[in-house]
C-alpha cells in the first residue's frame, strides 16, 4: 500500500513539473509570422502577427544591409541572402541556423522555385547566378551572365519564380533578362531578351503570375513580359512628362523604388513613379495610365492591403527631411490619398499581417517597428528592434514571385 502510494506521488511531481515545463514552452504555427531583418546586427527577428509579439531572433545571418528573404511551401524556414553572399536556411520552429552556404562575394536577390526543390540567387559580384538545393543548400549550377564579348560578367538582379516554374533574371550591364527553366535537366536558359533597356534593376510579377515587370535606371519605361507567350517585351511608359498631366517634378533619387510591393488591386497596378512625387497607376487590361497620384516625397514600397480597399505608400526624402517620417493611404475606389500617419523617423516598408488587419512598418532610424490598426489607423504597440528594415511576412510562402 506504501510502495503504491509512492508511486502516485511520483507521478503527481512528474506530471507536475512537465505541465509547468508546457506553460513555459511557447507554442506556435508559422503561418501568421513577421521575418524581420535587423541591418546592423546581421540578425532576423521573429514576430507572432497575431499576438504581436517577439518571439526569438536569430543571429550569424552575416552583411543584411540590403538582405531579402523567401519561405519554403510550408513556411517552416525562411531563406536569407545577404550582401556578403551568405546564405541562410532558418527553422522559423526552432529559430536555429539550419544550413549556411556562400553564394558569392556580393549577392542580391532570391527565389524559390514552385516545387519547392531549388533556390535562385542573383550576384553582383561575380556576376551570374547560382541555383541551390533548398534541403541542404548544396550548389547545384552557376549561370554566367555573360556579355556579348564572352568574357564580361554582367550583375544580375531579381529573380522571381513563375506558375510555369520558370525562374527569371535581368542582367544589369547586358541591358537584358534570361528566363531559365527549372523543370528540365540543367536548368537552360530558353529565352533570352535583349535590349529590354537600360540598367535593370528590379522585378515583379503580378500575383496571378502572368505577367512580369522589370524596372530600369536610365530608361523612361518598364518592361512586360507575358510569362504564357514568352514572345516580346512590351514598353509601359514611367515618365509623368509623358502622360499629359503637365511637367514632371524633378526630384532626388535617395532610394530606388522596389518593385516587388508594387500594389495590384481591383485591376490596376499602383506604381511610384522613378525621381518623382507620385504613384502611377495602370489599368491591367491594356497597361495604359489611369491616373498620377501626388504623395509627399518618392515612394519606396507602394503596397495593396489584403481586401484590395488601400494601398499604403512610404516616402522617402533627403535624410531626416519631414517626408521620410509619412506613410500615406490611397484609397482604391477613389484614387486620392485619404490619409497620412506620422510613423517616425525613416518609415518604410509597409507590411501587412495575412488578413490586413494589422500593418508593420519600421521606423529604422528610431530602432523600432511600428505596429497600426489599419481600420483606425492607431497605433497597437512598438517593438524596440535594431535598426530594422525589410519585413517579410510568412504568408509570402504560397506567393508568386515574393
Amino acid at each position: 500500500m506504501k510502495k503504491t502510494i509512492g508511486l502516485v506521488l511520483l507521478l503527481s511531481v512528474v506530471l507536475a513539473c512537465t505541465g509547468a515545463i508546457a506553460k513555459e514552452q511557447r507554442l506556435y504555427g508559422t503561418s501568421a509570422l513577421m521575418a524581420i531583418v535587423e541591418r546592423e546586427s546581421g540578425s532576423v527577428a521573429v514576430i507572432d502577427s497575431i499576438s504581436h509579439e517577439l518571439i526569438g531572433k536569430v543571429e550569424g545571418l552575416g552583411d543584411l544591409k540590403h538582405a531579402s528573404i523567401v519561405f519554403s511551401r510550408d513556411a517552416r524556414f525562411a531563406y536569407v541572402i545577404g550582401r556578403d553572399g551568405t546564405l541562410s536556411k532558418v527553422d522559423l520552429l526552432s529559430l536555429t541556423l539550419a544550413a549556411q552556404a556562400k553564394a558569392g562575394a556580393h549577392s542580391i536577390g532570391i527565389a524559390i522555385s514552385r516545387d519547392n526543390r531549388y533556390l535562385m540567387v542573383c550576384n553582383y559580384s561575380p556576376g551570374g547566378v547560382v541555383i541551390f538545393d533548398s534541403k541542404d543548400l548544396k550548389a547545384i549550377k552557376e549561370i554566367p551572365a555573360l556579355l556579348k564579348d564572352g568574357k564580361t560578367l554582367s550583375r544580375t538582379v531579381g529573380p522571381l519564380d513563375t506558375p510555369d516554374n520558370l525562374m527569371i533574371f535581368g542582367l544589369m550591364e547586358g541591358n537584358s533578362v534570361w528566363v531559365v527553366d527549372m523543370k528540365k535537366e540543367g536548368f537552360p536558359v530558353i529565352r533570352k531578351f535583349e535590349n529590354v533597356g537600360d540598367t535593370p534593376y528590379d522585378q515583379l510579377i503580378t500575383p496571378d503570375g502572368r505577367y512580369y515587370l522589370v524596372g530600369l535606371q536610365k530608361s523612361g519605361w518598364m518592361g512586360l513580359l507575358d510569362t504564357w507567350r514568352l514572345d516580346k517585351m512590351q514598353r509601359i511608359d514611367v515618365r509623368q512628362r509623358r502622360i499629359g498631366v503637365g511637367e514632371k517634378e524633378e526630384v532626388p533619387i535617395y532610394h530606388i523604388p522596389h518593385l516587388e510591393s508594387w500594389a495590384i488591386t481591383s485591376g490596376l497596378a499602383f506604381v511610384p513613379a522613378f525621381g518623382e512625387k507620385r504613384v502611377i497607376v495602370y489599368s491591367l487590361k491594356d497597361w495604359s495610365i489611369v491616373k498620377s497620384i501626388p504623395i509627399s516625397g518618392t515612394g519606396l514600397f507602394v503596397v495593396a492591403r489584403p481586401g484590395g480597399r488601400e494601398v499604403w505608400v512610404d516616402n522617402v526624402g533627403a535624410p531626416g527631411s519631414k517626408e521620410e517620417r509619412l506613410v500615406e493611404i490611397i484609397d482604391v475606389d477613389g484614387l486620392y490619398v485619404k490619409k497620412t500617419i506620422d510613423v517616425g523617423t525613416g518609415a518604410i516598408d509597409p507590411q501587412f499581417t495575412p488578413k490586413g488587419e494589422a500593418v508593420y512598418i519600421s521606423v529604422r532610424d528610431e530602432n523600432k517597428v511600428a505596429v497600426y490598426d489599419t481600420d483606425s489607423c492607431k497605433l497597437i504597440k512598438e517593438i524596440p528592434l535594431n535598426k530594422p528594415s525589410g519585413i517579410f511576412s510568412s504568408d509570402r510562402a504560397s506567393k508568386f514571385g515574393l
